[in-house]
């Protein structure tokens, strides 16, 4: 056995070290030539021999182990490199699989323990109460580490080089949803297998608790009172994982549908530039072209409308005014601007609720356009702004659930 104060110290002083290295181990193994070079440029006054003696240290306390078949390359140790992924806030997104397994073994445990009632062996009884105590803080553990992980996939996606293609960009957001956040949907559904299992055992504990009382105390009631309310904590922490996923992962998933169908009207565009020339193309669609993709976000409707006029477009008759006809009614506003727009919610501020704020400039605008003014405002960075509580607003057409922000003037712009 290493002596775990020996590998501590040597992470705490070597830490500098060892930093960099993580993210050279995260693409793969290394050789010891490999790491004599990474160690030369940190360590730019030390001799060959004290590289070799430092290399020397962390292979003989595990921190470098040898790759199976390949004595002379090296990877950090899997539980080493676990840790250190862990102080550095790196989280791993694991397997949708990985929770049910955990679920069946949770009712596999309950069984056990409800056994162990039966014959009155408190020793066995207190003993699988442990374990299932356990592996539900595994569970939370891994729903913890999946949420803080999906919050990369999500800022990676964002963050990522302009100039490749949006699919490409998106690709990690979707391959996510697919694998991850679908079969967590199903798993944590009202006739899921989470609820079906959180169920089972719920009731083995409260039956457990119950039957103490009647036919005497083979455990600690706290006992079964603490793994009681972890299970709750944990099946109300499976829901807001899944709920924070789907906040994250949903627009962007979308965005890349909504391009994909676009993609796919400009294509047909240009087959027909190509067949019959500029005019097979309706001219109302044309100015969209002007604008580029990074710096303009349409709305569903116009999207939808740019992609049915470069792919189906039939032009529609034109209706002109008769000489005699009177105009009834007041004349079109014209639609707000981006600067217009700012310039009053700055006017407006503190605002405590920027939807309420919306709903009140534009009682009776589409839906459509007011969650795109709600999600350019909210991002602008004039503001600061503090989530509040998810509740009910009603539009003109539409009842939208959502979590709104209350706004204040950002003081370090």
């Amino acid at each position: 056995m290493i002596e775990p104060k020996r590998v501590l110290r040597a992470l705490a002083e070597h830490w500098t070290l060892l930093e960099p290295l993580c993210e050279r181990f995260d693409q793969g193994t290394m050789s010891l030539i490999e790491l004599r070079a990474q160690l030369a440029v940190q360590l730019v006054d030390s001799t060959p021999v004290e590289i070799t003696n430092l290399l020397d240290i962390w292979i003989r306390l595990d921190i470098l182990v040898p790759v199976a078949k390949s004595p002379n390359r090296f990877e950090l140790n899997a539980q080493i490199h676990d840790f250190l992924a862990y102080l550095r806030r790196e989280h791993r997104l694991g397997l949708c699989l990985e929770i049910e397994a955990y679920l069946r073994h949770l009712e596999r445990l309950a069984g056990y323990i409800q056994d162990a009632f039966e014959i009155r062996d408190a020793n066995d009884l207190a003993r699988q109460l442990r374990l299932l105590d356990m592996r539900v803080r595994d569970v939370l553990k891994k729903l913890a580490n999946d949420e803080q992980a999906l919050v990369g996939v999500a800022d990676r996606a964002k963050t990522s080089d302009r100039q490749i293609p949006l699919r490409q960009r998106y690709a990690e957001v979707l391959a996510t949803w697919d694998e991850y956040v679908e079969p967590m949907i199903q798993l944590v559904n009202a006739d899921g297998a989470f609820e079906q299992g959180v169920r089972r055992v719920e009731q083995v504990l409260l039956k457990l608790l119950s039957e103490q009382h009647r036919l005497g105390q083979l455990v600690d009631d706290d006992l079964l009172l603490r793994t009681h309310a972890r299970i709750l904590e944990m099946q109300t922490t499976a829901q807001l994982t899944l709920r924070r996923a789907r906040e994250l992962l949903l627009p962007l998933r979308e965005e890349a549908r909504r391009h994909n169908a676009v993609t796919r009207g400009a294509a047909l565009a240009l087959s027909a530039i190509r067949r019959k020339g500029l005019d097979a193309v309706p001219q109302a669609a044309l100015p969209l072209f002007t604008r580029p993709q990074s710096t303009f976000l349409g709305t569903t409707g116009q999207v939808e409308s740019y992609v049915y006029a470069l792919a189906r477009f039939e032009p529609k008759p034109t209706q002109f005014p008769k000489a005699s006809g009177t105009r009834k009614g007041e004349a079109p506003q014209a639609p707000r601007t981006a600067r217009e727009m700012l310039e009053r919610c700055q006017s407006a501020l503190p605002m405590p609720d920027l939807m309420v704020w919306l709903l009140e400039q534009e009682p009776t605008g589409a839906t459509d356009e007011l969650l795109y003014w709600f999600s350019r405002l909210s991002r602008d960075g004039r503001f600061q702004r503090e989530r509040l509580e998810r509740r009910d607003y009603h539009t003109a057409e539409h009842q939208v659930s959502l979590c709104s922000y209350a706004l204040v003037a950002n003081t370090h712009a």
